[in-house]
């Protein structure tokens, strides 16, 4: 103890020896992380028993001994604040603490470092607005607090001049603030930073306009305002700062024409105000600028015709015009851009010829003029380009045959060709290529045999040359191919088997054959492809059987289709294996023997086995009960079974029904008679066997017409065609498929993306409601921020298209069921954006809409968590000369569906929550059932619920095969705190969050009550939802999750 004493007398004695600006820098040390601060080189050399830190790393004084510098970047402090002691170093010139990982907020004593000349706190995690303070900095020159976690606007005071009590920063050089959450308008008073070099704030969330002001900048360098809020057009005063070297203005919402003014910026090397809104021609006298060195014009609507004048910007290296609709042709002066890099101009309107002038650009390596309107054909100059990588000349109207000469560009990477019309043979020297990784030829005229030589091309990653003309035998070459991660080879007249040297392809994940002459068994090789997601091998003429290799492809995801073959035999118990194949389809083959290994792909959201010779039971799961008659046609031996594994032998007829019994049940069901008589027949129906009627089922749909005439109605102003539309239609875009159809990502020329909803084809002759008209109807003048916009439709005599907003970020059931860190915030998020969505159709409406099929799966989410309500197949408007027709059919998703004192829910009970059978009877036999917004609001809550557990509504997890409704009831009503009902990845949180998500809770259960008179409206839901969340200062307690609530529910 003695000793202990006397070292901390020591060492306190050895502090106070140490000068105060030495003890400023203590409480820096003494705040750092301890493990970091013993391994740091810097943080170890600062010893306390040096008189001065003079010697210290990082540390630089004054001949006086005064700390002049501090500069320790990326050394890791781990400070939950900065201390305030460092405003005690008065004679600081130069503070630099980026990427040290600092907290907290930004401290106002630091005004008073009145001899800073750089302020560096950049790449931390600093909250809070920027002090006001800092504007007494005057002789602040460099000033980086960019990628931070800053909000608030931008302080008036770093610019006002006439602010005597803040001072002034006129020698401002560089102001960095980029990569914040920094808002507000950008001051105009920044004009008067006359000292102003760099002006970064880009990638804030800044609004506004751009103050014309910032043109008397006279000093200014770099303008990075990109990534931003800003509106408004840009200022022609920024033509007056001639010393300008770079500005960037991307990424805004910027509109008008682009300044002429411009010009007058002579030293300017970028240019870059592309993705905005910018319209009008693109002004000639940028030709002006004679050392720009960059143009980037992109994703905007300037119209017009590419000015010649641009070509006398000699110092030019990358010319990106694309995304916009420029026409005319391409001037043939563009040649005379001899440092030319790149030129991009894909996605507008241009036309003519391509200029064999571009074989002048020497230095060119990519070239893509992909979505125009370019006739003719492909000039041999542009195959002499020695560093040509990537050349795309996708989507227009090219003509003639390849050259041979596509030889001597043995630089390319990316060749690109597809849809246009070139013909005649692909050339063998294509082969000699060595460098090319992608060969786009689709969609073309191109006939002969496809060269062997292709084989040669070792690195190569895709071949793509499906849709043209091309026959004969698939070369077993292509076996050499070992890179190959995509081979289209679809809709041809290849003929012969599909070469045993497939099994080479390693890295495939899609092989895509279907449409050509294919004959033979499939090779057992196929069992390598341990990388394939899509296998189409449909509309050929394969035989044999299907082989157990592939039952060994685990890492199929996306579809294996094998329709309209030859193949005979039964499905192999391999297939078992393939659990997370989303599509399965093997309709119109020689199939026979049970259908019942199918039943453990849990994955599957396709799966058609019609017009095979399948017997046996339909197996009794979930996605099963989902599936309709289509599936099943022309199977006569499959049947209806209620355990899975035995059919009764009581068989239904196709014209009737065998038993007489089951008749006079039919007959006591549609006159309403009493439950205790239902019951009678479902205690029957218990031993009665399903069989699919053939004389029931809708006949076996054809491949769909995509012939014209087309009807295409768009709801708003769209900048593709359809045949922008229908060229997207291709199986490797599929990104779902559910019982409305089979939905698509396409990327339209102008780099929009759409969801195009291709619906399933109904029976002619049965009369439904048509799900088509109604999403028409209702949905094309919907506007809200939490629904999906229907962007138009597309129809002919067979196929109808809805196109939607691409909504990025998948749905809600999958968020849930992947996510392991998904917070209560996003969660509430979620939750109150889809109220919200739903309370607009209900009660904004005229008349009132229905959604009918709210579940998670119809929630999509955005790259920002937020919710779109989605999948309107059974909207139906209320007051409608239909409505009651409407409202009697059967409408919802297992597990969403209201109770209530209705047929359905009690046979939905007896039969154990086994819907398949209750949903045929009801829909064969007309029975109906009422639908209304209350039943929205059942099926909501139960959205709700599965947000706060984490659980799906009907899973095997839930215990004793509870519905999420009846097993958080036994919760609430059990002796279970009610937290135990909550996710356990929300339990923990502070008292404040754990009280929001209990209050969630009672609104779900309020939503979810059996009487839909006691149910809440979705304007009131959204109400109370508003009201769960408290100020954020009152949620800093930590709760133990032991919070229990009585297991009455209002």
């Amino acid at each position: 103890m003695f000793f202990l004493c006397v070292s901390l007398s020591f060492t306190a004695l050895e502090v106070e020896c140490l000068s105060s600006d030495g003890q400023a820098l203590l409480s820096l040390l003494s705040a750092a992380d301890p493990y970091y601060k013993k391994s740091s080189p810097v943080l170890s050399s600062w010893n306390p028993s040096n008189p001065t830190p003079c010697s210290w790393q990082g540390i630089t004084c004054s001949p006086q001994e005064r700390v002049i510098s501090l500069s320790i970047p990326d050394t890791f402090l781990n400070l939950s604040s900065l201390p305030s002691d460092l405003s005690s170093l008065s004679s600081l010139q130069l503070l630099n603490l980026s990427s040290t990982n600092i907290s907290g907020s930004i401290p106002p004593s630091f005004g008073s470092l009145t001899q800073l000349r750089l302020l560096d706190l950049s790449s931390n995690s600093l909250s809070g607005p920027i002090p006001s303070e800092l504007g007494k900095l005057t002789l602040l020159q460099f000033l980086f607090l960019n990628s931070n976690r800053l909000t608030g606007a931008i302080p008036q005071q770093l610019a006002n001049l006439s602010s005597l009590q803040l001072g002034l920063l006129t020698n401002l050089t560089t102001f960095g603030a980029a990569a914040t959450g920094l808002s507000g308008v950008i001051p105009p008073t920044f004009g008067n930073l006359i000292n102003l070099q760099t002006l970064a704030l880009y990638d804030t969330e800044v609004f506004g306009s751009i103050p014309s002001e910032l043109g008397l900048c006279s000093e200014l360098r770099n303008l990075y305002l990109h990534m931003n809020k800003l509106t408004g057009s840009i200022p022609p005063e920024l033509g007056k700062l001639q010393k300008l070297t770079s500005m960037l203005l991307w990424g805004n919402s910027l509109s008008g024409s682009i300044p002429p003014e411009l010009s007058n910026c002579s030293s300017l090397v970028v240019l870059d105000v592309s993705a905005n809104d910018l319209s009008g021609e693109i002004p000639g006298d940028l030709g002006k600028l004679d050392v720009l060195e960059q143009l980037h014009l992109s994703d905007n609507a300037l119209t017009g015709s590419i000015p010649w004048r641009l070509s006398n910007c000699t110092s030019l290296i990358a010319l990106q015009l694309d995304k916009n609709q420029l026409s005319g042709p391409i001037p043939g002066q563009i040649g005379e851009l001899k440092n030319l890099q790149s030129f991009f101009l894909w996605g507008n309107s241009v036309s003519g010829t391509i200029p064999p002038e571009f074989g002048n650009c020497t230095e060119l390596y990519a070239l893509d003029l992909s979505r125009n309107k370019l006739t003719g054909s492909i000039p041999e100059e542009v195959f002499g380009l020695k560093k040509l990588s990537k050349l795309l000349l996708l989507g227009n109207s090219l003509t003639g045959e390849l050259p041979r000469s596509v030889a001597r560009c043995q630089s390319l990477v990316r060749l690109r060709l597809g849809e246009n019309q070139l013909s005649g043979q692909i050339p063998k020297e294509i082969g000699q290529l060595q460098n090319l990784v992608f060969l786009d030829l689709y969609m073309n005229h191109f006939s002969g045999g496809l060269p062997p030589e292709i084989g040669n091309i070792s690195v190569l990653e895709l071949l793509d040359v499906h849709n043209n003309y091309i026959t004969g035998n698939i070369p077993s070459q292509l076996g050499a191919l070992v890179n190959l991660e995509q081979l289209d080879l679809s809709r041809n007249s290849f003929t012969g088997e599909i070469p045993w040297s497939f099994g080479n392809f390693s890295y495939l994940n899609k092989l895509i054959l279907n449409n050509n002459l294919l004959t033979g068994a499939i090779p057992k090789s196929i069992r390598n492809l341990q990388k394939i997601t899509l296998l189409d091998l449909s509309f050929n003429s394969f035989s044999g059987p299907i082989p157990p290799e592939i039952g060994y492809l685990t890492s199929l995801t996306i579809s294996l289709d094998l329709k309209a073959n030859r193949f005979i035999g039964e499905i192999p118990e391999t297939m078992s294996g393939l659990t997370q194949l989303q599509s399965l389809d093997l309709s119109s083959n020689l199939l026979y023997g049970r259908i019942s290994v199918l039943s453990v792909l849990t994955s599957l959201t396709f799966l058609n086995v019609s017009c095979n010779n399948f017997s046996g039971p339909i197996p009794v799961t979930p996605f099963f009960h989902t599936l309709t008659m289509n599936s099943f046609v022309e199977n006569p031996h499959l049947c209806q079974s209620l355990d899975g594994s035995t059919c009764s032998s009581r068989l239904m007829r196709r014209n009737g029904l065998k038993s007489a019994k089951t008749i006079a049940l039919v007959a006591v069901i549609l006159i309403s008679v009493t439950m205790a008589v239902v019951a009678t027949w479902i205690i029957v129906a218990r031993n009665h066997k399903y069989v699919i009627e053939k004389s029931g089922m809708p006949s076996s749909s054809t491949e769909e017409d995509f012939s014209y005439p087309w009807t295409f109605i768009p709801f708003q102003k769209l900048n593709f065609s359809i045949e922008n539309i229908l060229n997207c239609l291709r199986d490797e875009n599929v990104i779902g498929k559910g019982c409305s159809g089979v939905v698509y990502k396409a990327e339209m020329p102008n780099g929009e993306l759409v969801a195009v909803k291709k619906l399933w084809r109904t029976k002619k002759d049965e009369e439904p409601i048509d799900s088509f008209a109604a999403e028409i109807q209702i949905l094309g003048h919907i506007r809200h921020r939490n629904i999906v916009k229907l962007l138009g439709y597309c129809s002919n005599k067979s196929v109808k298209l809805l196109l939607y907003n691409f909504i990025p970020n998948g749905n809600l059931q999958q968020l849930l069921q992947n996510n392991r860190n998904l917070d209560w915030e996003t969660r509430y998020k979620i939750a109150v954006g889809s109220a919200q969505g739903l309370a607009y159709l209900h009660h904004d409406c005229l008349p009132t809409i229905l959604h009918r099929d709210v579940k998670c799966n119809n929630i999509l989410l955005d790259s920002k968590y937020e919710a779109y309500l989605a999948d309107f197949g059974l909207a139906k408007l209320m007051n409608s000369p239909n409505y009651q027709q409407a409202m009697s059919r059967v409408a919802g998703s297992y597990g969403y569906i209201a109770p209530g004192k209705c047929l359905l829910n009690f046979l939905i009970t007896v039969f154990n929550q086994d819907c398949f059978p209750v949903i045929w009877f009801l829909t064969k036999y007309g029975y109906t059932v009422n639908i209304t917004e209350k039943s929205d609001v059942y099926s909501y809550g139960v959205v709700l619920l599965e947000i706060l557990s984490g659980r799906s509504a009907v899973e095997p997890q839930i215990g004793d095969g509870l519905h999420i409704v009846e097993w958080v009831k036994k919760k609430m009503g059990s002796f279970e705190p009610a937290v135990s009902v909550l996710d356990p990845k929300l339990q923990g949180l502070p008292d404040q969050l754990v009280q929001e998500m209990l209050q969630t809770l009672g609104i779900a259960m309020f939503c979810v009550n059996s009487s839909p008179a006691e149910r809440p409206t979705m304007k009131e839901v959204v109400a109370l939802l508003m009201e769960v969340k408290s100020p954020p200062e009152e949620s800093g307690k930590t709760s133990q999750p032991l919070i229990k609530q009585s297991s009455n529910q209002s």
